[in-house]
């Protein structure tokens, strides 16, 4: 119980001198010493008051450094705010310059912050960062891309079956959503949905090939079947390209979009990859097997995707 009552006894003491601090010594002494004087006179006096009802008594010891002060000619004292608020106030603060700075270099950077083209069905926010396309399907939100099948009711379908000559399959083109899977045989097969209407030179024929030149007609989405051990190669200006297990070579030219590779349990892989901008997954290490298939994946702003 002493040591407690000490301990309250200091503590008095101690704000007491702090808030007297700048009295000259001999000043501040001669205070410590009457109102230490007092409190113990007063517990002789009134031994049934515990230290903290004297101290009470006695009044804050901030109340009873300015009665001294006042006496003796110096300024009231005025204990400081805890630390607390003064640093809540300067983050705060700084938070919203911190904001406002940001967000005006977003309006000088990106105007206009909001571009609607009603006649493509495009709305782009920030000078690019989100764009959304009605027309190719394209959902853009900073560097993720996103399509969606479109709208488009010019269906174009077919099956082609390879000759052994045939190796190679080539597809262009412009905008939209591109599925690739196994063919179960020999044949290549599409089924597609344009913006406008195919016509017959949409593919073309050689000894060593089959090209399907999709960007002739507009935006469109394809599902197309591709024969095991073809050669694909695939060129489009921007859209979402997956690949689902495939058990050929692929080469994928893209300037925006994403591609996803969805890889063949069992079946081994050689990969080269290129992505100038934009997020790209971890792709397993390449196969040493010289059969291994080649995956050839450049993109120059999107993300590659692994699965």
């Amino acid at each position: 119980m002493s040591t407690e009552i000490d301990k309250k006894l200091e503590q008095y003491l101690f704000d007491l001198e702090k808030s007297i601090s700048d009295f000259p010594p001999s000043l501040k002494a001669k205070v410590i010493s009457e109102i230490n004087q007092h409190i113990h006179e007063a517990r002789e006096k009134f031994p049934d008051k515990s230290v903290a009802q004297i101290l009470d008594d006695l009044g804050p010891a901030t109340k009873v450094a300015n009665h001294y002060r006042l006496d003796s000619g110096f300024k009231t004292f005025k204990p400081n705010k805890h630390p607390f608020w003064k640093y809540f106030t300067i983050i705060f603060l700084g938070s919203i310059l911190i904001f406002s700075i940001s967000i005006g270099i977003l309006v000088w950077r990106f105007t206009p912050v909001i571009k609607i083209d009603e006649e493509n069905q495009r709305f782009m926010l920030f000078g690019g960062l989100v764009d959304i396309n009605g027309k190719s399907g394209k959902v853009k939100f900073f560097d993720q891309y996103k399509f969606v099948e479109n709208k488009y009711t010019n269906e174009f379908e077919g099956t082609y079956t390879m000759q052994d000559t045939q190796d190679e399959i080539l597809i262009n083109f412009n905008a939209g959503k591109m599925d690739l899977i196994n063919s179960p045989d020999r044949n290549i097969k599409w089924l597609c949905k344009l913006e406008q209407a195919p016509t017959q030179d949409i593919v073309s024929l050689k000894n060593d090939s089959i090209k399907l030149k999709l960007d002739d007609f507009g935006n469109g989405s394809c599902v197309i079947e591709v024969p095991m051990n073809a050669k694909v190669q695939l060129d489009g200006l921007e859209g979402e390209v997956t690949i689902k297990e495939p058990e050929y070579d692929i080469f994928v030219d893209m300037e925006n979009g994403a591609i996803n590779f969805i890889h063949a349990p069992n079946v081994e892989y050689q990969y080269s990859l290129r992505l100038q901008n934009g997020p790209k997954a971890r792709f397993p290490d390449n196969s040493n097997n010289p059969n291994a298939y080649e995956i050839q994946l450049e993109l120059e702003n999107g993300n590659l995707n692994y699965q």
